[in-house]
């Protein structure tokens, strides 16, 4: 778990018993991670469909596909528990 989860807290305490919580929502994480995955994998289709260099625009598009796979890596950075304290 990454330590931007617990920054916001004071205490130990309260940064123990906010990881207890997280922790308690791992199985709901890890489906969301799943979900983002497979979000991930339908925009690379998109992104290799031949037919999206048609287009008008299609470098726009791309950088929209890129910023969105941008921001899916992310959340599941932050949603990944097994990783070390960063």
């Amino acid at each position: 778990m990454i330590s931007a989860w617990t920054k916001h807290l004071d205490t130990p305490e309260d940064k123990e018993r906010f990881q207890k919580e997280i922790l308690g929502s791992k199985r709901v994480l890890d489906r969301l991670s799943q979900l983002i995955n497979e979000i991930e994998v339908d925009q690379d289709m998109i992104e290799r469909n031949p037919k999206m260099y048609e287009l008008p625009n299609w470098d726009y598009r791309q950088a929209h596909l890129n910023g969105y796979k941008q921001c899916l890596k992310t959340i599941t950075t932050i949603i990944n528990l097994d990783q070390g304290k960063q």
